[in-house]
């Protein structure tokens, strides 16, 4: 390949080699989740996963947020941090960050330049069918970038599952940290709780020193699951509902973009703390990271400012006031519901006022239950829905999601193009009910995208 004029074409390589995270290819089953590949390609380019510390993510909902937090905690604690994570709303790059901003451009483009031009004399060598996978080249490119900028702790999320996950190649981290497990990914990760459960804590290794392992409160199934693992690693387990003893809304924020909760710990501690992403879901997400941050980090007792400036694209997001336009990445039953019981509360001036749901889910996820958390019972979030396409990133079947919002008895409207999808639920808000879009990031970055190309 030419010398790259730019990082988007350097993404525009990646992306052209096989996705799993669009699924398995159809006509080539063999290409399939292993780390055997992942393992070489990082050796030939001298192991950069290892030239830093690393706090892995797993679990279904939560990762991005609490992988923002845990990093702008350590950031503010003195270290020099960079974030992987995915999927991203609008562009790749939005995967990738060090000390809580974009990374410079030349420093991307020297390092995917690097990678690019190396790569072909070592795919000949990888075991398997093939070439490396976008996501195995993206996760490459994370590690290097992050070595090459001197970070000294990387956050990193799992792309899928754990075990199995390109992110795995890590040998030795500092912290695994789980937030909520769901069923999802159910056609790869198993169908039952339990499997879904053993494949993330697959991200949890016997290590040498500290081997601390974090979790969010779990179902009973997927604590069962961790626990053990825990013990069979050796890895000491430090689990949220132990150490909090609740999260109560705090006063009302002077300003409509930020949102107090008050933290009341179970050694007596009472703590105030003021985030920008709006949802109770967030502030145990924020509460997780506190401690993590408070376990690593000996003696530090900050955070509050810190937690107050982390914003993620897709979380919450108000892409206008009034009325609110909020657009959420929200894509598991317990998330859904979360964000419509933090959307109703801050929207609901007035009960005659009904908010609208643009909703677009991928195939995969749970969007019968979805539908019930959403719209379900005699007084719903909702009661009117409009359904469209989540993009193409991922397959989705729209008329099959309609069909299940439907049996919940509200008024569903499905309109598979996003752009008019869109344009139909700003024409009934008549500029005074509130709109929320939800069901995926791939659906909330469908509506942003417009939004973007209108500024």
């Amino acid at each position: 390949m030419n010398k790259l004029k730019n990082l988007d074409e350097a993404f525009s390589f990646f992306e052209a080699r096989t996705n799993l995270e669009k699924g398995i290819p159809l006509g080539n089953p063999n290409r399939v989740y292993r780390l055997d590949r992942m393992k070489a390609l990082c050796g030939a380019f001298g192991n950069p996963q290892e030239s830093f510390r690393s706090i892995h993510l797993a679990g279904s909902k939560g990762k991005g947020s609490t992988a923002a937090y845990i990093a702008a905690l350590l950031t503010s604690a003195g270290r020099r941090v960079g974030v992987y994570a995915s999927p991203h709303l609008l562009n790749y790059r939005e995967r990738f960050r060090i000390q809580g901003e974009n990374f410079p451009e030349t420093a991307g483009l020297s390092t995917a330049q690097m990678l690019i031009k190396k790569l072909p004399e070592i795919e000949g060598n990888l075991p398997g069918e093939g070439g490396a996978t976008t996501f195995e080249l993206l996760t490459l490119f994370a590690f290097l970038l992050f070595r090459d900028s001197g970070c000294d702790t990387a956050v990193l999320e799992t792309g899928l599952g754990g075990r199995l996950d390109a992110t795995n190649v890590i040998s030795s981290p500092e912290a695994v940290v789980f937030t909520p497990i769901e069923r999802e990914h159910t056609e790869i990760l198993g169908n039952r709780l339990k499997d879904i459960a053993e494949e993330k804590a697959g991200i949890m290794k016997s290590v040498p020193y500290r081997g601390l392992a974090f979790s969010a409160s779990q179902h009973f199934i997927t604590r069962q699951v961790i626990k053990r693992k825990a013990a069979e690693t050796g890895m000491k387990l430090l689990e949220l509902p132990l150490s909090l003893h609740s999260i109560t809304m705090g006063q009302t924020s002077d300003t409509e973009d930020r949102f107090s909760w008050q933290l009341s710990w179970k050694n007596g501690n009472q703590e105030l703390i003021s985030l920008s992403m709006g949802g109770r879901i967030q502030a145990n997400n924020a509460a997780l990271a506190l401690m993590v941050v408070r376990e690593l980090e000996s003696g530090f007792c900050g955070g509050s400012k810190a937690l107050t400036e982390v914003s993620l694209p897709g979380r919450f997001q108000f892409l206008q006031h009034h009325p609110a336009v909020v657009l959420d990445g929200a894509h598991t039953p317990r998330s859904v519901a979360a964000l419509a019981e933090a959307f109703i509360r801050i929207t609901a001036e007035d009960d005659d006022i009904r908010p609208i749901l643009l909703f677009g889910s991928v195939e995969g996820k749970d969007h019968q239950s979805m539908a019930r958390k959403l719209c379900g019972g005699s007084n719903p979030c909702f009661r009117e829905v409009i359904i469209s396409t989540p993009g193409t990133f991922k397959p989705s079947n729209p008329a099959v999601v309609a069909e299940s919002f439907r049996k919940t008895g509200v008024d569903v409207t499905l309109i598979p193009e996003p752009e008019e999808a869109w344009e139909a639920a700003a024409e009934r808000s008549q500029g005074v009910r509130p709109i929320l879009i939800t069901g995926s990031f791939f659906m909330a970055g469908e509506i942003a995208g417009l939004f973007t190309a209108k500024v």
